[in-house]
């Protein structure tokens, strides 16, 4: 189960990109996040991702706040990206693996 509790971020400029929200995702089940452009959905994604950080808020994993331990268990699948139109799959694959703290041999990409 992953959990957000109460995100907040707040840019530098003041800006205000997502605010006290609170959202319970049980597995097995699909979600869609929906709102107008500039509502914070990217942003709130972000965060689950660990992209980037709230200002304030938790985001839980299992029970437990979700922090670099827990990279290993989260995975990423975009919807597009521009990496595929120069870089090979196993480039791609090296580029992503260093977002983990455990790199696989060469062999194993």
């Amino acid at each position: 189960m992953i959990e957000a509790q109460h995100l907040f971020k707040q840019y530098r400029t003041g800006l205000v990109a997502v605010k006290d929200v609170s959202f319970t995702i049980a597995p097995g089940i699909c979600y869609g996040l929906l709102g107008p452009n500039g509502a914070g959905k990217t942003t709130t994604i972000e965060i689950m991702e660990g992209i980037k950080s709230p200002t304030s808020g938790t985001i839980f994993y299992k029970g437990a706040s979700l922090g670099r331990r827990f990279r290993n268990e989260v995975g990423i699948l975009f919807q597009s990206t521009a990496l595929q139109d120069y870089l090979t799959v196993r480039e791609t694959l090296k580029l992503f693996q260093r977002l983990y703290t455990q790199a696989l041999p060469l062999e194993q990409l």
